[in-house]
């Protein structure tokens, strides 16, 4: 019987953070009590704020087990994972501060809480990132592996391969592959070989002791699914199944209960929380309103430029589909020569586009041509981050060809979104876009705002 993941990692994570937490600790109340800054009681002594760890490294643990910071299979990238250890330390220590005024017996400085915000987003990061570079090392040498069986040959199972060959170090390894057609049993795609018929699922499953079953076979019926479950189960294999194997898109379903009766649907997204509205609207005026006094030197320039360049306007005005289907005047640095589309009609850009002009194609490779888009953030007919507003043309064409492909303008569209900073933008699979777009706005947060404007400034794959 195979274990169904080498999880020591959970362990050394939890070791590596609470000594972070404590070196922390230590170090925040020496550069408050010891450099000089002004101390109005006198400096406590160290035993004093001691005891308070007690408190501190549960109130920590807790909510890094809430951030999913301990699960032991999650494919998050280090600057995820950052994100998340900032997000958590910061829940902490505004508990902990709220602690302090009800806690009467010893008055804690306010000013040693923000010094162990700090110091604990530091060293708990730093941490976390020599960890999962460690696992990233040792899965790249074959070590810690996760087998698995596929159990299915069509696209959806050759994607999941080509993603495990681009992402060796999450040490996710295919061992096989099942399918319906006999005629393919032998073959192999990417070095994977396709080992037997879907039908004997349970007889490679037993002789081959996978750490995963997936199965991407839509002709599976439910009783089959069922009694795949239970056999996993019995061997302590994990199960996983595709989540539109019977035409359910499942990212984002929920149970609600009538009376007994278990009922699926799609839980509230994120931005339907009127407080979250709120705060990503007052981040979006603050932060556009910095940006656009910062940039407004640059696009001064820019429009010279242009202007320089010949006839035509500074700017290009373009209807694009916003939040609840509702059309609004993009606005952007004109990139393209004057009637671009007049014997094509509405085309997307494409690479060497001889469309451009010579500012046109410096505006775009570096993004600039999108800046003056601020405007439409100020004016709230965009956020700084969300999909991309498409054009009525394309909308009216794609909403009918793609799954849910309306469901990205039940919130704001973006100056940059998941799916850009990713490289899909331009002439590339609106597919693809869609997944990124949904999955940024059923996960949202402040702080994966803030991610992506941070990846927009190193985005420049399919700039075009």
């Amino acid at each position: 019987m195979k274990r169904s993941y080498p999880r020591h990692w959970v362990g050394w994570t939890l070791g590596m953070d609470v000594c972070a937490i404590i070196l922390s600790f230590i170090l925040a109340y020496f550069v408050r009590f010891w450099t000089g800054l002004p101390v109005a009681l006198g400096i406590p002594d160290l035993a004093d704020y001691w005891h308070a760890l007690l408190g501190i490294i549960p109130i920590y643990l807790w909510f890094f087990r809430e951030s999913h910071l301990y699960e032991p299979m999650r494919h998050v990238r280090r600057i995820e994972e950052i994100f998340l250890v900032i997000k958590a330390v910061t829940y902490a220590v505004v508990v902990l501060m709220a602690i302090t005024f009800f806690y009467r017996q010893y008055s804690f400085s306010r000013l040693y809480l923000i010094f162990l915000w700090f110091f604990s987003c530091l060293f708990i990061s730093a941490g976390r990132y020599l960890i999962i570079q460690w696992e990233y090392l040792r899965r790249t040498q074959k070590k810690d592996l996760i087998e698995m069986l596929i159990i299915g040959a069509g696209n959806h199972a050759q994607d999941l391969i080509f993603w495990t060959k681009n992402n060796p170090h999450y040490g996710q390894i295919p061992v096989g592959m099942l399918t319906h057609d006999p005629t393919h049993i032998g073959k192999h795609f990417e070095d994977v070989p396709i080992l037997g018929l879907t039908s004997q699922w349970k007889e490679f499953v037993e002789k081959l002791q996978p750490n995963q079953v997936i199965l991407l076979d839509e002709n599976f019926s439910r009783e089959m699914i069922t009694e795949l479950v239970l056999a996993c189960e019995d061997e302590f294999i994990e199960f996983k199944m595709g989540t539109d194997i019977h035409g359910l898109i499942a990212s984002n379903v929920g149970v609600d209960y009538i009376s007994h009766i278990p009922l699926l649907g799609f839980k509230p997204l994120p931005l339907d929380d009127p407080w979250n509205r709120f705060c990503k609207r007052t981040f979006d005026l603050i932060l556009a309103f910095l940006m656009a006094l910062v940039f407004l030197p640059v696009g001064l320039m820019v429009a010279f430029l242009i202007r320089l360049e010949g006839k035509g306007p500074i700017f290009f005005f373009q209807e694009r589909v916003g939040r609840d289907g509702k059309v609004f005047k993009l606005i952007k640095f004109r990139t393209m020569k004057v009637d671009a589309e007049k014997e094509t009609g509405p085309v997307w850009a494409k690479q060497d586009d001889d469309r451009r002009t010579r500012t046109g194609e410096l505006l775009r490779r570096w993004n600039l041509d999108e800046f003056p888009q601020l405007l439409n953030v100020l004016k709230g007919e965009m956020s700084l981050v969300g999909p991309r507003p498409e054009r009525p043309h394309f909308v009216a064409k794609f909403r009918g060809d793609i799954p849910r492909y309306m469901t990205r303008h039940k919130v704001k569209s973006g100056l940059t979104g998941w799916a850009q900073v990713h490289g899909l933008r331009g002439n590339t699979s609106i597919e693809e876009r869609i997944k990124y777009d949904l999955y940024y706005m059923e996960n949202w947060s402040l702080l994966l705002d803030v991610e992506i404007l941070f990846m927009t400034f190193f985005a420049f794959k399919n700039a075009y």
